[in-house]
Order: structure tokens, then C-alpha cells, then sequence
């Protein structure tokens, strides 16, 4: 291994398999003590380890930013990572549990307004509400450094339903009016390809529901199932940013389920 320090009148180098025997001799003019010899070696020592250190650490933020980042539609969250170090999947169940948190007087899905957007908000993510029909703009003022959480077309179905008996039907429920249908998103100008990919589904969780809710479900903690679509962004740069979605749903056996909505949320992260 060299290096390059002033050894001779000629070059640079120290080569320091020499220095036991430079130790005791003169080299050009400089005469190499054993003392220093010990420091340079030392030092040495401690470089190597320095850099094996750094390329460790480096190698570590590699892998975690391959674990976040999806490489199809860079700025959003792959199905298969875990966002703030929750899994995907969590994060729905997240979601269905801050929906039915908010009586439906307050609730920003049917009467969405801009202050509506801010209820119930807390920790690292952002929950928006989702859209069953209808053309509509919303703004939404939104902290920097939130990662944003937006539904497109999602089903949930807990044990508070009469219908249901065992929670193995749960998932079936929960996927039904989610079959069909038609999305697309927009993100800042960018089409979110793939879209279907994101479909997510929960796994078993408990769901708590309060009173007059817009669901009409009965109030209460009930072990829950949550199937959909989603779009998950990372945190966006300040300033105003633009998301444009599309659900379209025409179930030709049960078109109880059917709906078309358009919706655009402006977004300022400030």
C-alpha cells in the first residue's frame, strides 16, 4: 500500500513494508524514528478502517433506499416496502381506521373541504378520502416531510355486518366492488403506470368505527379486512403540486357496485 507524502528529493511515496528498516536509516535527508514509524503505522490502521467503515454505511443507505423506492414510478412507494417502517398493507389498515374515525358531519369524502382535509391528521403519513361519483377540485395544505396516503378504489369489510358470519369471508367482501374496475392517476404531469399493480390488500386487523359514521356500520372495534388501490407518495418538495384521478366501475353482475368519479387534489406542501 503507498502513501504519498514527501520521502525523498525526488517523488512521492512511502512504501510501508520498508519502514521497519527505514526506522533505523536515513532516506534523502529525513531520518525516520521508530516513534513515527509506530504513529504512521497506527494511522494507517486507522484508515483502513475508516474506509471500510464508510463503504458499509454507504451500502446501507443503498439498500434502504432500494427498499422504498419504486423503480417503475419513481416518488412512490413500491406495495412491497415499508414506509416509515410500517408494510404497505399496515398503512391501508391505517387508512380504514382514520376514515371511520370522523362522523360523517366532519367527514371530507361527500363534502370535502379544505378544512375538513386537516382532521384526524397525525404522524408521518398523510390520509386523504377517497371519491364514489361525481367531478370534483380539492385543495389540501399539507406539512413538509408527510408522506401522502390517497385511495382510488378500495373495499373493506369487518364483523359488525350481519351478513357476514366467520372472518374468513372477510377478504372475499372486502375485494368485491374493487373487481371491474377502471384507474388511472396522474401526478404531477406523469401517469403512474402500472396501476393495478398497487393493488393491496390489509390482512386481518381490528377497525374501529364511531358513531354516525358514513358508512352506516354499526359503531364499535370489529376485526376488519381492506382490499384496493392506492396511490402512496413520498414526501413532495414544497410547494404546489397536482394529482389527478379516475375510478370507473362497471360490475356486469352486480352493479350495485358501479360508479364513476374524477378528482383532482391540489396539493400544498408548505
Amino acid at each position: 500500500m503507498i502513501f504519498t507524502t514527501i520521502f525523498d528529493n525526488k517523488s512521492f511515496g512511502l512504501n510501508l513494508n520498508r519502514l521497519s528498516s527505514l526506522s533505523q536509516s536515513v532516506q534523502g535527508n529525513i531520518f525516520i524514528k521508530p516513534s513515527i514509524y509506530l504513529f504512521i503505522r497506527n494511522l494507517s490502521k486507522s484508515i483502513l478502517i475508516i474506509g471500510f467503515m464508510t463503504i458499509i454505511f454507504y451500502s446501507f443507505l443503498l439498500n434502504m433506499t432500494q427498499v422504498y423506492a419504486d423503480s417503475v414510478n419513481p416518488g412512490i412507494y413500491s406495495k412491497d416496502s415499508s414506509p416509515h417502517g410500517v408494510p404497505y398493507g399496515k398503512w391501508l389498515a391505517n387508512w380504514w381506521n382514520w376514515t371511520t374515525s370522523i362522523p360523517s358531519e366532519n367527514h371530507p369524502r361527500d363534502s370535502y373541504t379544505p378544512e375538513k382535509c386537516q382532521i384526524n391528521q397525525q404522524g408521518p403519513v398523510w390520509f386523504l378520502p377517497d371519491m364514489l361519483g361525481g367531478t370534483e377540485e380539492r385543495t389540501c395544505i399539507i406539512p413538509s416531510g408527510k408522506s401522502i396516503f390517497i385511495p382510488i378504489l378500495v373495499g373493506e369489510c369487518e364483523l359488525s355486518t350481519p351478513e357476514i358470519k366467520t372472518k374468513e369471508e372477510l377478504p372475499q367482501c372486502a375485494s368485491a366492488g374493487n373487481e371491474h374496475g377502471v384507474i388511472t392517476a396522474i401526478v404531477d404531469g406523469r401517469e403512474v403506470l402500472n396501476l393495478g399493480d398497487y393493488r393491496t390488500q390489509s390482512g386481518f386487523f381490528n377497525i374501529t368505527i364511531v358513531e354516525g359514521n358514513i358508512y352506516e356500520s354499526n359503531p364499535g372495534t370489529f376485526t376488519g379486512f381492506a382490499d384496493g388501490f392506492f396511490v402512496f407518495l413520498e414526501p413532495l418538495p414544497p410547494g404546489k403540486h397536482e394529482v389527478k384521478l379516475t375510478a370507473s366501475v362497471l360490475n356486469p353482475t352486480e352493479p350495485n357496485y358501479n360508479y364513476d368519479a374524477i378528482w383532482t387534489y391540489h396539493l400544498v406542501i408548505q
